[in-house]
């Protein structure tokens, strides 16, 4: 099962939602300053509002405006068009970082510096 962890940027969104077949509507984001961008695909009748601050996304039918999917939609994570979603918004965790220590220091180098040179003045 693949994790995800990081938001793309605005670019990188973009260059994946076309990859993907998706299309990205950023103009209030660009223009008016929202932190809101929209995805649509021509063959689905959903409407993706993603919030590129936080990375939490609604899906809704274009048509009735119902609620499809959110971001914590658990049950969706099989659904092919939801796992591309996911690809789409997010940057996947590698699995060597899975580790969540691993992982941590990843985020954080200084404390992995600070770590290293704790077991040097200790030896």
């Amino acid at each position: 099962m693949k994790m995800f962890g990081y938001v793309r940027g605005l670019y990188d969104l973009e260059r994946m939602a076309e990859l993907y077949g998706w299309q990205i509507n950023s103009k209030d984001h660009c223009n008016k300053g929202s932190d809101f961008v929209y995805l649509f695909h021509e063959e689905r009748d959903f409407l993706v509002a993603v919030n590129t601050i936080n990375g939490r996304f609604l899906v809704t039918h274009r048509l009735t405006k119902n609620l499809v999917a959110t971001d914590q939609s658990v049950k969706l994570k099989s659904e092919k068009w939801y796992e591309d979603l996911l690809e789409i918004l997010y940057k996947e965790i590698p699995c060597r970082f899975l580790n969540k220590k691993e992982f941590s220091r990843q985020l954080n180098p200084l404390e992995t510096l600070k770590a290293s040179h704790a077991k040097e003045d200790f030896m």
